[in-house]
């Protein structure tokens, strides 16, 4: 027997001159010394005097040393900033102890006391990860908790594991000590609380930045069907870890097939679609992960089949030589006039501007199409009015000069009048692009009706004659996309197809006549 002899009152100084000195109560218990396979140091048993610092922050991770990719950080809570700071004033010899509780021989209170106060510390950043990390085999004591029967011990060893896959060195650390082993049999039970479901994943979120781990992830059979299904979880923090994994392993090509296989797509594009006041996050990974799939013909007509579009982003300033049509009287996106039913102008234009809000009134009738086009023309062309398309793009990515290979998703209702609208600017690289894009899409009656209701044969017509030889062609073949099937009537896709034929005999003919005359050669 051996007695320990430690001061019952220690006082701890904040490094942050905003908290208070705090007065910490240790009450320290003589036991028997014994030597376990990791430590080879005295036990103690550690109670502290308060159990409000338990409370502990369910989102941390990349600083100092993260990753993009990685799960975002969140800020810690007053009493977690007092405890790291009382924690990293009293030097190494606490992390130390608190590791050493974490060995296998000690009673489960003692070990679910030692990583709450770990993961707590380990919250500080990437150096109170370093310190942690400086002691052989902690990583294999945390992912040994997570077979923990207490949702608060594998809440904390989770959450440990989280920041600590965090920092780019330890991740790889992480993976070998058989962390998503472990995290895929902690999520197979039947009832977890949403913070262990949140660290859980988060840490996977962290790990699925390698490359190298992506395929491990992916591939197996028991935890892609789980962040599948955790999409759908009511803790929307939880949706957006599991969107954040799904997000990054989509960024592997060799992982699609298995998680079109899973069915991920009909997933991810209800949030996209169902999340319109959601999470930012949520929105931000699940587009993110559609577009990455989108990059393959057949899985961007399966994402398509779900209501959604892939639109190209041409840049804010392509936007500013649109010119709407002020004061002329409003007509359908198709062309079609409105018949004025009274010729009578109102006094602050205001018949003209409200025209489309009773479209759904019993005496009208339209097509669901053409009111579609109706809402998706007024929402586009409102946010180009105002300069607030795409913004938000050039504010993230400042530093791209091109946007010819960056694209985003869009609900069929926005980006089919996104492309209409981008048909009339001035910008011929946006223009082919679009003209492109329609071709894409053009793949059913329903799409080719809604391009047709949204007015874009009428643009595409007009710049057949366009001087750029890009958009001609990328205009010929939308045209020749839209009028594979009768999706009008028979006279106006015969008037397509007699255009595009025209069009080309005549310059083929003029082109011959003028080589004839002068001699020279014209492409």
């Amino acid at each position: 027997m051996m007695a320990l002899t430690i001061p019952t009152r220690f006082k701890f100084r904040s490094p942050n001159p905003q908290h208070r000195n705090l007065d910490t109560q240790l009450e320290v218990i003589t036991v028997r010394t014994t030597r376990n396979p990791y430590f080879s140091t005295p036990r103690r048993r550690l109670h502290t005097q308060s159990r409000s610092t338990r409370t502990v922050v369910t989102g941390a991770c990349s600083e100092g040393g993260g990753a993009p990719g990685a799960a975002p950080q969140r800020s810690a809570p007053s009493d977690i900033g007092s405890l790291r700071g009382s924690l990293s004033d009293s030097a190494d010899g606490y992390v130390a102890m608190f590791v050493r509780m974490l060995g296998l021989d000690n009673d489960p209170l003692d070990r679910e006391q030692a990583v709450v106060a770990l993961w707590k510390y380990s919250l500080g950043g990437k150096q109170y990860v370093d310190a942690i990390m400086q002691f052989h085999g902690s990583i294999n004591l945390a992912v040994n908790l997570l077979q923990s029967d207490s949702s608060s011990t594998c809440e904390a060893a989770s959450g440990l594991l989280r920041m600590i896959s965090s920092v780019n060195v330890y991740r790889e650390l992480v993976a070998e000590s058989g962390a998503i082993e472990a995290i895929t049999a902690l999520l197979s039970r039947s009832s977890l609380t949403s913070d262990v479901n949140e660290q859980s994943v988060c840490t996977l979120w962290n790990l699925s930045v390698d490359e190298k781990l992506r395929e491990q992830i992916a591939n197996s059979d028991l935890l892609l069907p789980l962040l599948i299904k955790l999409l759908e979880d009511e803790d929307i923090r939880v949706k957006e870890a599991a969107g954040g994994v799904l997000a990054n392993l989509a960024l592997s090509r060799f992982n699609h097939k298995v998680m079109v296989e899973a069915g991920v797509i009909p997933k991810l594009a209800k949030l996209l679609k169902s999340d319109a006041e959601g999470s930012k996050v949520t929105r931000t990974v699940a587009r993110n992960a559609l577009l990455e799939l989108a990059k393959d013909e057949y899985h961007r007509i399966l994402i398509m089949e779900e209501g959604l579009l892939v639109v190209p982003l041409v840049g804010a300033a392509a936007y500013k030589s649109f010119r709407p049509a002020l004061h002329s009287w409003p007509s359908l996106p198709d062309g079609t006039e409105i018949e004025q039913s009274s010729k009578k102008p109102s006094r602050f234009g205001a018949s003209e501007l409200l025209l489309g809000l009773n479209i759904q009134d019993k005496d009208a009738s339209l097509e669901e199409a053409r009111m579609n086009a109706i809402v998706g023309r007024t929402q586009q062309q409102f946010l180009a009015r105002i300069g607030a398309i795409e913004v938000e793009n050039e504010k993230k990515n400042p530093s791209v000069s091109s946007l010819d290979n960056h694209f985003t998703i869009l609900p069929w209702v926005d980006g089919v009048a996104r492309l209409v609208l981008i048909l009339g600017l001035e910008d011929e690289s946006a223009i082919a692009r679009a003209a492109e894009s329609i071709a894409d899409a053009s793949i059913s009656d329903y799409m080719r009706i809604s391009f047709k209701e949204a007015g874009a044969v009428k643009h595409l017509v007009r710049l057949l004659y366009h001087p750029s030889d890009a958009v001609r062609s990328a205009v010929i073949h939308a045209l020749e996309r839209l009028s594979v099937r009768l999706f009008l009537h028979d006279s106006l896709n015969s008037f397509i197809k007699i255009i595009v034929v025209l069009h080309y005999t005549f310059r083929v003919f003029l082109i011959d006549r003028i080589r004839h005359e002068i001699g020279l050669y014209i492409p």
